[in-house]
This record gives C-alpha cells, sequence and structure tokens, in this order.
C-alpha cells in the first residue's frame, strides 16, 4: 500500500516538477530538459528498489531545476538507502529553502530529528563561495558561503574549492552528536617576480668580456612572453572546460574518478606545468641577461709604447 501510495506521489510531481520557460531563453531550456530526463531516471530506479541510483538522479534533477517536490525525492531516497548523513545534509538544504512548503519542512524537520543525533554536525564558513565535498563526493548543492553538513561519526577527508579558485583540503575526525564550526579562507595566489634586468648601455664596458650576445636575451624574453600567453589561455580552457557546474552536475555523489573530475583535474595539472615553465624561463632569461650577456663591445687594449721622457702611448679601441 505504502509503495502504490509512493508511485501516485511520484506521478503528482512529475506532472509539476518542471517550472515553464520561454521559449527564447536556449540555456534555461537545456536544464529543463536535463532535469526532466534525471527526474525519470531517478523515478525509475526507485521503483527498482535502487534508492542510491534514484537519490542521485534526483538530486541532479533539483540542481537543474530547483524544485522543493524533487528535493524531497531526494531525502527519501537517501533514507531508503540508509544513507543518513547525506539525508540530513539535504534536509537541512530543504529547511533552509522552504521553511514555508508544509511537506517539504515537515519531512526535513522529521529527517533531521530522527538522524541528526546520531551524525556529527559541520557548518562550514568560507570567506567566499566555496563548495564542499567528503570522501571524494560532493556534498553542497551549490557555491555558498555557508554550508551545514552531516557526516557519519569516524574520519573524513574534506575538500574545499573556492569559486574565485584555490582549494583547500583537511581531515577531520567526526564525533556523533557533536557539532562543530569550521572556517577557510582560499589559499593565498604566489606572485613569482622575476629577477630585475639590469643592462648595462652601450659605450660603459668595463673591458670584461661575456659569452653570450643579446640577441639571446631577446629570443629567452620571446619565448617567456608565449610561454605567458600560453598559461592564461589554459588557465581560462581549465576553467570553463568542463567547469565547475558541469563536474558538480556529472560527477554528484560519485567519487574522484568520475571522468567530468579528472578532465577538470588534467587541465588544472596542464596549467600548473605551464605556469612553472614560463616562471623558469623568466629566471634564466634574467639571470643570462644580468651575468652572461655582453651588452657593449669589450674595451681592449692594444699595446703600448714608452714616449720619450718616461710617458706612455697605448692604442685602445673597441670590436
Amino acid at each position: 500500500m505504502r509503495r502504490a501510495l509512493f508511485v501516485l506521489v511520484l506521478g503528482a510531481c512529475s506532472l509539476g516538477a518542471v517550472p515553464s520557460v520561454r521559449a527564447d531563453d536556449a540555456s534555461s531550456a537545456e536544464r529543463l530538459k536535463s532535469a526532466a530526463e534525471e527526474y525519470d531516471r531517478g523515478r525509475r530506479a526507485f521503483l527498482a528498489d535502487d534508492f542510491d541510483g534514484a537519490a542521485v538522479h534526483f538530486e541532479n534533477a533539483y540542481r537543474d531545476a530547483p524544485r522543493a517536490e524533487t528535493l524531497r525525492l531526494a531525502i527519501r531516497a537517501r533514507r531508503k538507502a540508509n544513507q543518513q548523513g547525506r539525508a540530513a545534509t539535504l534536509a537541512a538544504v530543504a529547511a533552509e529553502r522552504y521553511p514555508n512548503d508544509v511537506p517539504t519542512a515537515q519531512l526535513a524537520k522529521e529527517t533531521l530529528d530522527e538522524a541528526s543525533p546520531q551524525l556529527f554536525e559541520a557548518l562550514f564558513e568560507c570567506s567566499t563561495e566555496c563548495a564542499i565535498t567528503a570522501d571524494g563526493r560532493v556534498v553542497s548543492q551549490t557555491d555558498g558561503a555557508k554550508h551545514r553538513v552531516f557526516l557519519e561519526p569516524g574520519s573524513h577527508e574534506l575538500g574545499v574549492s573556492f569559486k574565485q579558485g584555490g582549494s583547500i583540503a583537511r581531515t577531520i575526525e567526526a564525533k556523533k552528536g557533536v557539532r562543530e564550526t569550521l572556517r577557510f579562507e582560499p589559499p593565498p595566489v604566489a606572485i613569482v617576480k622575476a629577477p630585475p634586468v639590469v643592462a648595462t648601455p652601450p659605450g660603459t664596458g668595463t673591458g670584461e668580456s661575456k659569452p653570450l650576445p643579446p640577441v639571446v636575451f631577446y629570443v629567452g624574453a620571446g619565448v617567456t612572453v608565449l610561454l605567458g600567453v600560453a598559461t592564461v589561455v589554459s588557465g581560462i580552457d581549465a576553467k570553463n572546460n568542463p567547469g565547475l557546474d558541469a563536474v558538480r552536475q556529472a560527477c554528484a555523489g560519485k567519487d574522484t574518478s568520475c571522468p567530468a573530475y579528472q578532465s577538470g583535474k588534467s587541465a588544472e595539472t596542464r596549467t600548473n606545468v605551464l605556469l612553472g615553465v614560463a616562471i623558469g624561463a623568466a629566471v634564466l632569461t634574467g639571470v643570462a641577461g644580468i651575468f652572461f650577456t655582453q651588452w657593449s663591445s669589450p674595451t681592449v687594449r692594444v699595446g703600448a709604447a714608452p714616449l720619450p721622457g718616461g710617458g706612455v702611448v697605448s692604442a685602445i679601441g673597441h670590436f
């Protein structure tokens, strides 16, 4: 009887789970289409008793088109899968976003009252908008400065990714029935300055000969500029392809082996390598320009001859 009732609930929700959209809003239309497809997959998975898979699909549908009904289904699926920490985390989102929606508020309260005494409650506070992962799984629904997350007792690997860039990893020991506030600041951005290049003006040579001609310095400077441009282009590509929203959608409920997550990490690694090479090229070019480049013609003493009365005459020239 309860299963039949839930089928009716799913059917009713499917009739109104997706809001209308203007025909000219192609981006929104795509997200609504994706939400409808994810919702249908979640419904099928739930009816097949695949509650974990159903929860993943319902959460994906909620991200694409946030609706209280969809969030309620995700909470119920997590509870059916006996994933109390995730169910409580979603219930906290529901309580915050839909306090005036009676069915949602009631389900959220029931879930939190039942699960929270058995869990560790972490209140994340970030100085800028951030997203949270726990043990390689995304646990925050959206980027935000504050997140309320429930974890099973035990050791957990947390990841905090900042929307402006940068991430922080931390291991915590979650204790049953404990509530703790965790504050995070984005990591400082390291700025590496190349040493200043001091060139000796032509005609002021001291006579000391150096091994490299100026053209070597100019070539090195050109290579450094090209590497810098490549680093910027790679950084923009790493940020947009596949993009944080796409990774969160594709990898919701999955671990770090998710292809979209790995693609993003590969792009980030490529950018970091290019940055390191560009910095190295700048340093080497600067050192070459200061210590090994012959900027002026060396002064050469050809010879000296004595003059009557004790003086000398010498020939001095520049090559």
